[in-house]
């Protein structure tokens, strides 16, 4: 459970730029994106009311599945490779 403390969170890092919020916007599902180096395929996004949301996306080499924070995916990789 999370408690308003009125004091901001620690270890949040830096403020996304505006043009950083507008590429994550633009982000669609099935989209190639980028997270920590190596390309995603975006599959889910908890809903915007959730702090600190996490993005459910599936590593495009290994085929494994994971739940990544959506504030650390990178938008542009492209459409999902098709089998």
């Amino acid at each position: 459970m999370r408690v308003d403390t009125g004091m901001p969170d620690q270890g949040m890092g830096r403020t996304p730029t505006a043009a950083e919020r507008e590429r994550r916007a633009a982000m669609e599902i099935g989209e190639v994106v980028t997270y920590c180096g190596r390309a995603v395929i975006l599959l889910g996004l908890e809903p915007m009311s959730v702090p600190d949301r996490l993005a459910h996306v599936r590593d495009v080499e290994s085929g494994e599945d994971s739940r990544v924070p959506f504030a650390d995916l990178e938008a542009g990789g492209g459409l999902a490779p098709v089998a």
